[in-house]
């Protein structure tokens, strides 16, 4: 069968036939349409055309030979036969006529035909509901159900192996259709490189992109503004303006992100009660100065109290590489504690509800299932890493071959922390709700990642969890 499946195959039957414009397929909505005008009208317009050119033919023969004034009837039909079919054509392009011939839909997520006002179940088609009509000129397909009369396609009589091809392959795709090919029909994603799509899908669609492809949607218009949002993205919230600072986004993600941040939160949130206290009490504290811009003594005196609380046992080593931070002095986050504390302080400096976040989050970290969970959000940075690679690409940063050779990689490491697609969006949820201090825009997310795993064209539904992940694109 063709490299596409049964789509494939039916359009290859009746490529270069009569009825090779007679259907097409939605990839979108995973939609079959047989639209059928055309075949209903071939034969009358045919027949039309040639008895009005034979008629315009005796005429000028008669106009010749004849007496005076024969010719005139002939040569007046024919004209009219001529105009009959292309007032017809006229009329179908500028009039509300097609209306008369509605299409048939063949709906593969509903697993029914739509016609007119009727909902077939594909269950309830029979072969013999497909019946052929032979003529001498046309040979005809037809769906004669019970709920429905539709002709479906239309073939010259000189095309009858095409016809039952036609027939054979059609009738294949409504008793057993290969939903998996049919979803997937005209997409260049192979099965692994779908896969990775879907570790990054919550982030790509919450965002307004699809997750059917590595670049922008097909159309220019969809594929200009895809490129105006990426660019958007990239600069805001990531301060990606160039190649470099991209790789720097994603670089931090894939070795700390944010699970670096839920990891120390959560063992704040295993510590007694008063150290609890007593670190809330110095965050808002600093918090507040910050706001108030007030970085005069007390200021540091109380930062450095706040990062000993912070880092506990460690606390003291963390201290002194304050006064070095604040100052900006080189190398001062070279080593791996340097670096881990520069990423507090500017986030403490640089986001105004840090402070409150990291508070909710000691909050919902008291909670079992989160604690139980807190090695398990690599999936909220590498999902972001993944989609900050597609961005990349759609901004025209990044090859495709680029992406998809540094982008296998985080697929399989995310395979290996997870087993299925809803663990992996549990812990995603998680992470979001932990990133975001709280439950604000959270049923947005819930929403989103039930609907990767109940749509028939979501990566999730399309491919195994369990796929193996090795390179399979040339």
């Amino acid at each position: 069968m063709d490299q596409n499946g049964q789509l494939g195959a039916l359009e290859k039957a009746v490529e270069g036939t009569l009825a090779e414009d007679d259907f097409e397929f939605d990839e979108d909505a995973g939609v079959l349409r047989v639209e059928g005008g055309l075949i209903l009208s071939t034969g009358w317009t045919l027949s039309s055309a040639f008895a009005g050119i034979a008629s315009l033919l005796t005429g000028a023969v008669l106009s010749f030979t004849g007496p005076d004034g024969w010719a005139s009837f002939p040569l007046a039909a024919g004209v009219v036969l001529l105009a009959l079919p292309a007032l017809y054509v006229l009329a179908l392009r500028f009039t509300p006529l097609p209306r008369l011939w509605p299409d048939l839909e063949v709906r593969f997520a509903e697993q029914e035909i739509a016609y007119r006002d009727e909902r077939i179940p594909l269950s309830d088609v029979r072969a013999e509901h497909l019946v052929r009509k032979r003529g001498r000129f046309f040979d005809t397909l037809h769906l004669r159900h019970p709920q429905a009369r539709k002709q479906l396609a239309g073939f010259f009589a000189t095309e009858e192996r095409a016809a039952d091809e036609f027939q054979r392959l059609l009738w294949e795709l409504l008793s057993k259709p290969d939903l998996n090919a049919v979803f997937t029909y005209g997409s260049d994603l192979t099965p692994v490189q779908r896969w990775i799509i879907g570790a990054a899908a919550p982030y790509g669609a919450i965002n307004g992109f699809r997750v059917d492809r590595l670049g922008t949607a097909p159309a220019e218009d969809e594929a200009a503004s895809d490129r105006r949002t990426a660019q958007d993205l990239l600069q805001e919230p990531w301060g990606a303006y160039d190649l470099d600072q991209l790789l720097a986004a994603v670089n931090w993600l894939v070795q700390d992100g944010h699970r670096a941040d839920f990891g120390q939160d959560a063992a704040l949130a295993a510590r007694p009660e008063e150290e609890k206290a007593e670190y809330a009490r110095l965050l808002r504290e600093v918090d507040e100065l910050i706001a108030r811009d007030r970085m005069e003594p007390p200021f540091v005196e109380r930062l450095i109290e706040l990062v000993k609380v912070r880092y506990g046992v460690v606390g003291e080593e963390y201290a002194r590489l304050v006064p070095g931070l604040l100052r900006d002095e080189p190398g001062a986050d070279a080593s791996e504690e340097g670096a881990e504390l520069g990423q507090f302080l500017t986030q403490l400096f640089n986001d105004r509800d840090h402070a409150t976040e990291e508070l909710h989050r000691l909050d919902m970290l008291s909670d079992p299932a989160l604690q139980a969970n807190v090695g398990r959000f690599l999936i909220w940075d590498y999902a972001r890493a993944l989609m900050l690679y597609r961005w990349g690409h759609m901004v025209g940063w990044l090859t495709e071959e680029y992406c998809w050779d540094r982008m296998l990689p985080l697929a399989i490491d995310i395979q290996r922390r997870y087993s299925s697609w809803r663990d992996m969006a549990t812990c995603y949820l998680q992470g979001r709700m932990l990133w975001s201090g709280g439950t604000e825009g959270q049923e947005e997310y819930e929403k989103l990642v039930t609907w990767l795993a109940e749509d028939p064209h979501s990566p999730w539904t399309l491919v195994p969890w369990n796929l193996e992940l090795k390179r399979d694109w040339t």
